[in-house]
């Protein structure tokens, strides 16, 4: 059988105390690290993201400063329940960031819809930077994703951020339609 790849793990990130060590990074420093590098894109979905915090405000200031170096644009996507997932402090963050740089910053609401006995809601953990890095994981945008909760994120690079970006742009699209 031939060898078959979409791309390099290039890192493991991860939070929760005893996941330190065995290879792994932590969670945060792999997070920032990787969206300081950015120079063209991010693209980011995730389910939910956290209250006012040391790691949130630091998450929106990055945002904030690479949108100061056009030609950045920054997408992003977040399932939003009506409820909690998406929390006022980032709604709020979210507002600013949109008003600072209209035609640069590009957030979405995934609206959660039940259908039948469940709920259609996004639940992909997901950043892609430059189209060359992807950051897959099982971490939402927080301080506990970010800190204590026991999570994953995985760095990788190859043709996987390519589809991936290719994949979060086509929802994106499609949430302007109204189809998604």
């Amino acid at each position: 059988m031939d060898d078959f790849s979409l791309g390099n793990v290039q890192s493991i990130g991860a939070s929760g105390k005893v996941w330190m060590g065995h290879g792994a990074i932590d969670i945060a420093d792999l997070l920032f690290d990787e969206l300081d590098k950015a120079t063209k894109s991010i693209q980011i979905s995730s389910y939910s993201t956290g209250n006012i915090s040391n790691e949130m405000t630091r998450f929106f200031k990055v945002l904030k400063d690479k949108l100061a170096d056009p030609p950045m644009k920054i997408n992003i996507i977040l399932n939003d329940d009506g409820k909690k997932t998406v929390t006022p402090f980032a709604r709020k963050q979210i507002d600013k960031l949109q008003s600072y740089k209209p035609e640069q910053f590009f957030p979405q609401y995934f609206k959660s819809t039940k259908i039948r006995n469940t709920y259609k809601i996004l639940h992909a953990k997901i950043i892609v930077i430059d189209k060359t890095t992807a950051l897959v994981g099982s971490a939402n945008i927080s301080k506990g994703a970010l800190d204590s909760n026991y999570e994953i994120m995985l760095k990788i690079v190859g043709d996987t951020p390519k589809i991936l970006s290719k994949m979060l742009t086509t929802l994106s699209e499609e949430i302007k339609l109204g189809r998604a």
